[in-house]
């Protein structure tokens, strides 16, 4: 039963604040997934799998707050569209704060984790990418995580 599948990574390494929760995809999910700086839009070959939302935030402001992907090098400046075909297994939780939490941005939200072979067997992009609108203002993210700071769940 997929429901009861276990990650095999570190849900802790791909941002999420706990465990997430394993369930099956269903025929043509739209999904979305925000990119720049380092995060390019398909993910890269060398982590377990990709991660993406169900949310399509319209600026960067709102991608960070939902997010938190300053820390991991994405510069939230590209949003693309994708639609998931049923047989993935897709992983949902709640997305840790990061290690440089800015209150004043209000709440994270969660995120989708697919891993790299259902992502390029059940993933494909369905829409162009768009840059999201600058609206940071005088907020600042601390970009790139802290690799000596260890994780709390």
């Amino acid at each position: 039963m997929v429901a009861s599948r276990r990650p095999t990574w570190n849900w802790r390494d791909e941002g999420f604040i706990a465990p997430p929760i394993a369930v099956p995809s269903s025929p043509r999910l739209r999904m979305y997934r925000i990119w720049g700086g380092t995060s390019t839009e398909l993910g890269s070959a060398t982590r377990p799998g990709v991660c993406f939302s169900f949310h399509a935030p319209t600026t960067r402001r709102e991608a960070e707050r939902l997010f938190a992907l300053w820390e991991w090098g994405n510069r939230c400046s590209h949003i693309s569209t994708f639609e998931v075909g049923a047989g993935a297994t897709l992983f949902i939780g709640k997305v840790h704060p990061g290690d440089f939490y800015q209150s004043g941005l209000g709440a994270t939200g969660s995120q989708v984790f697919i891993e790299t072979p259902d992502a390029r067997k059940h993933v494909r992009r369905i829409g162009p990418a768009r840059l999201l609108g600058n609206d940071m203002g005088t907020h600042i993210v601390v970009p790139n995580r802290d690799p000596g700071k260890a994780r709390s769940s």
